[in-house]
């Protein structure tokens, strides 16, 4: 498997939908793409009822259903037991608002295979959002992120690595309420993509605790570098 799709959703099954259709529609080879769902044990209806429709556009897909903690503050949480699930090279680190725009993507994520890298896509919105982590990175660590900014997370720690890469070829289009107007979030506010909570895990996420933890995460990359180099 190339790529595992790490995709957390709460009361969006029409949005998710149309995410997961957008990968595998413009994958080369869709059966190189697993989807991994998360999905609160509040809202398992929400997507029961859905199974087929997601059967019917991949049967590479896993679903992880659990209780939903504390929303937003926990995400990174869901974001790691979804890496427990995979068997993908790269974890494509997603969202359920999201569609990816170009044609044949995966062929591009191919070029960096065997690779320890985090490949950057382009896309509308901020930023280094939506991340291809080598799976040895999460190997190393035991875990994709400690903050549920899981996306900036493994941005600081890849770029302070050395080890970020940006390949543009790939553009994703983030249908996020805020950024587009669409998607009203109404529904949406104690889930996954709500912004309850961001401040608090935000504060958090520049305290000196987190600070160390991402050095540690750093330091923990560029010792497996440096014994790689030693062995070659």
């Amino acid at each position: 498997m190339l790529v595992s799709v790490l995709l957390p959703t709460r009361q969006r099954p029409e949005l998710m939908l149309k995410s997961v259709k957008s990968l595998i529609d413009r994958a080369s080879d869709p059966s190189q793409i697993e989807v991994l769902l998360k999905i609160d044990t509040n809202d398992q209806d929400t997507y029961t009822s859905r199974y087929e429709e997601l059967q019917s556009i991949t049967p590479n897909c896993k679903v992880l259903i659990s209780p939903q903690k504390n929303g937003y503050q926990d995400l990174h949480l869901a974001v790691n037991d979804l890496c427990a699930l995979s068997t993908g090279e790269f974890l494509l680190l997603w969202n359920d608002d999201a569609t990816m725009e170009t044609q044949g993507w995966d062929r591009y994520v191919a070029e960096h295979s065997n690779q320890l890298c985090v490949i950057q896509m382009n896309n509308n919105h901020f930023p280094d959002i939506f991340p291809l982590v080598h799976r040895k990175i999460y190997e190393l660590l035991n875990h994709f992120s400690l903050n549920p900014h899981n996306d900036t997370w493994i941005h600081y720690v890849a770029q302070v690595a050395g080890i970020e890469r940006q390949d543009f070829r790939i553009y994703a289009y983030h249908d996020r309420a805020d950024v587009t107007g669409n998607n009203d979030d109404a529904i949406y506010q104690e889930g996954f993509g709500s912004q309850a909570g961001y401040l608090p895990s935000h504060q958090r996420f520049f305290s000196p605790d987190e600070q160390l933890l991402r050095e540690q995460d750093v330091a923990q990359i560029k010792t497996y570098l440096n014994e790689q180099k030693v062995i070659a």
